[in-house]
């Protein structure tokens, strides 16, 4: 069995389309994913790279493409402008973190708010919106968020020792593997 760290956010629509994606592909992987929520902000800021309002106008205009291109393959629809993007996830990522310490089920979770922010424009930030999440979801306690926002900054720092940059990034033993669209390789290094 091999363990893959994966790097994601809820920000990141190419994670949710990640996220999907591997939901789909675990029943047939012999591996122990660990999940490594991260803060994005934090992640652009080491790499020098601005955040998605403050790039060039034709790269943002680029991702639109992409993002267009690949809901469609994968049948994953998004809304390319949510209204609450981006969010404050913290909150968010304590329900991801206490689902997979309750019962494994963070992926799943990751994937259902990230879907919440990126097609029904869900505020994953509302303290009223992650009460009814925690409620739904049967967690009577959440990670405490200074807790959260202090792992994420460290998954942050250790996604940019090992070599990553952006996410989702996967990393098998030493291979890094950064991106959703590369998510075959991933099978391949697992296999």
């Amino acid at each position: 069995m091999k363990t893959v760290d994966y790097y994601f956010c809820l920000n990141s629509p190419w994670s949710l389309f990640a996220s999907k994606q591997l939901i789909k592909l675990l029943p047939t992987l012999d591996i122990q994913l660990n999940l490594k929520p991260l803060n994005i902000g934090e992640l652009f800021t080491a790499i020098n790279f601005p955040p998605v309002p403050e790039r060039p106008q034709y790269m943002q205009d680029y991702r639109i493409v992409e993002l267009t291109r690949w809901s469609k393959r994968l049948a994953i629809p998004i809304n390319l402008a949510p209204a609450h993007f981006p969010s404050n996830e913290v909150g968010a990522i304590a329900l991801v973190l206490a689902a997979e310490q309750a019962d494994g089920s963070g992926l799943k979770v990751a994937a259902d708010l990230s879907h919440e922010l990126w097609n029904q424009d869900a505020n994953i930030a509302d303290i009223d919106y992650l009460a009814e999440q925690a409620t739904k979801l049967g967690l009577l306690e959440a990670v405490d968020p200074e807790k959260c926002a202090e792992i994420m900054s460290a998954n942050t720092k250790e996604l940019l020792e090992r070599g990553g940059f952006g996410v989702p990034t996967f990393i098998v033993d030493d291979e890094v593997i950064w991106g959703q669209d590369r998510i075959d390789f991933l099978v391949e290094a697992v296999s």
